[in-house]
């Protein structure tokens, strides 16, 4: 290499490394750039996107927002909150309703063709993201969870106008422990149970358990195979003998047939407990809809991945023991 090519400068590249700050607001850009591309032909820009999208998940919570919580929820200005809001209505695909609780709050609510708008753009959006994180792995792969973790640090923070004498050390994210499951097992138990309860139907939670399994599976040729299932649950905490009294108990009520783990089968649903079955699960998902309704489907399948590998874990360790 001769020397004038030794001290050159590449002018493709900066001759210092970009900062943070600077990556982070290229790919922000690139990003919404992208969604608005995507959602050009529904006749959506970004931003009213993020209004739309945020509405609908607010609304299927039974919620109905005002302009000012919807700002508060985006992050947007609530001036620019209002101007979005003007344009979708000239779409007609929402509503701005006065608010009976405050003069002068505007409430927001979707329209039937604005709900529709919203799930088929966040269905764009949802592949589009498939798209734009492929590079580190998916929406779903680790890199992206470290990602999303440090942007809610940042966006948790205060924002500081005078310079920082020392640097305070970031707060570390929260983990997922063996008491917040135990917490969340609890609370989800307790709905569960005061649901039944309401149904008047005197069924308790590990006999509606027990109906869900025989409604899913269908008939079993081999009763002995359920005895064993069922016993093996901890969260049910049944021995064998509370098993049979359990199946006993639901056969006597009319409700399943061929309870008998020596019996020839086959163990199944009698018409009455597959009504009975039906009732049930439509007032527990009426019950528990609200929980998961605001919640961002990709979190909701994290989430099921880990608790399901959590359960594996704990398994082995429990028979190594």
């Amino acid at each position: 290499m001769d020397i004038v090519a030794m001290y050159s400068i590449d002018m493709a590249e900066p001759t210092e490394p970009p900062t943070t700050g600077y990556l982070l607001w290229r790919v922000t850009t690139r990003l919404r750039a992208a969604v608005d591309r995507a959602l050009g032909p529904l006749g959506l820009s970004h931003a009213q996107y993020t209004l739309l999208a945020s509405l609908y998940g607010l609304s299927r919570s039974g919620a109905q927002p005002s302009q000012r919580q919807l700002a508060d929820w985006t992050g947007l200005e609530p001036i620019f909150v209002s101007k979005l809001a003007r344009a979708l209505e000239q779409a007609g695909l929402l509503e701005r309703l006065p608010d009976r609780r405050d003069a002068r709050a505007v409430q927001l609510r979707l329209t039937t063709p604005g709900a529709a708008t919203a799930e088929r753009a966040i269905a764009i959006v949802a592949a589009l993201q498939e798209a734009f994180f492929a590079p580190i792995g998916g929406p779903h792969s680790t890199h992206t969870r470290h990602l999303a973790a440090t942007l809610k640090t940042l966006l948790a923070a205060e924002p500081r106008s005078e310079p920082m004498t020392s640097p305070s050390p970031a707060p570390a994210p929260a983990l997922l422990t063996g008491q917040d499951v135990g917490q969340a097992e609890g609370a989800l138990t307790a709905l569960l149970n005061r649901t039944l309860a309401a149904s008047q139907t005197g069924v308790t939670r590990v006999e509606y358990v027990t109906l869900r399994l025989l409604a899913g599976r269908g008939p079993q040729p081999q009763p002995a195979a359920v005895h064993a299932l069922l016993a093996s649950q901890p969260q049910l905490g049944l021995d064998r003998g509370q098993v049979a009294e359990l199946l006993g108990r639901l056969e006597s009520r009319g409700l399943l047939s061929g309870s008998a783990a020596d019996g020839p089968g086959p163990l199944q649903l009698t018409p009455a407990g597959v009504a009975l079955n039906a009732q049930l699960a439509e007032a527990v998902v009426a019950a528990t809809r609200p929980l998961y309704a605001d919640f961002d489907p990709d979190d909701l399948a994290t989430a099921h991945r880990v608790l399901v590998e959590l359960t594996q874990r704990a398994t082995r360790l429990g028979e190594e023991a």
